[in-house]
């Protein structure tokens, strides 16, 4: 059946939702950690190790302001600084096992949070959701992690995208 395009006014409501919907979520299951403080963790999950000025810039913040969160991160053994093997006068920062273990956790108790509410949802909106998955998911795949704009991809006769989707997409 085909569908017809969302108008501007549409669109402006899917954003001021999605915005909604992204605070409702970090509401859901409290985090000991800042956002940033998961982002970067995620980031150096996803990504490898990288140099504290990368990650700056990937999460918007100061490089003075990184060096500190890594420092708190190594303190609290989540993240750990070691010699760049291809220049020695730089460092590079990596997730350590308990870095992960933290992500994995929180990642758990977010899920069973929101899905205790999915489940209160009628049979009709949990559908209804179901059915947004994969515009969901490409939503999530049009900026790339280090924040710049990836190519448009297209969609299946299923509505499928032809990239595959990281289900552990985390939302700080």
């Amino acid at each position: 059946m085909p569908t017809s395009a969302a108008t501007a006014s549409d669109e402006l409501a899917i954003a001021g939702t999605l915005d909604r919907l992204l605070l409702w979520v970090r509401r859901k299951a409290p985090s000991q950690l800042s956002a940033t403080s998961v982002t970067t963790l995620d980031t150096l999950s996803q990504d490898g190790p990288l140099r504290i000025s990368d990650l700056a810039v990937r999460e918007g913040v100061s490089q003075p302001g990184m060096t500190t969160l890594i420092n708190r991160l190594a303190g609290e053994g989540l993240a750990e600084r070691f010699a760049d093997p291809t220049d020695g006068r730089a460092s590079l920062v990596r997730i350590t096992a308990a870095g992960r273990e933290v992500l994995a956790d929180r990642h758990r108790a977010r899920t069973e949070a929101i899905l205790t509410d999915v489940q209160r949802l009628s049979a009709e909106h949990r559908a209804d959701l179901a059915a947004a998955l994969d515009a969901m998911n490409r939503l999530c795949q049009l900026t790339g992690r280090d924040g710049t704009q990836t190519k448009s991809t297209g969609t299946s006769s299923t509505g499928a995208s032809s990239e595959g989707t990281r289900s552990e997409g985390t939302t700080a």
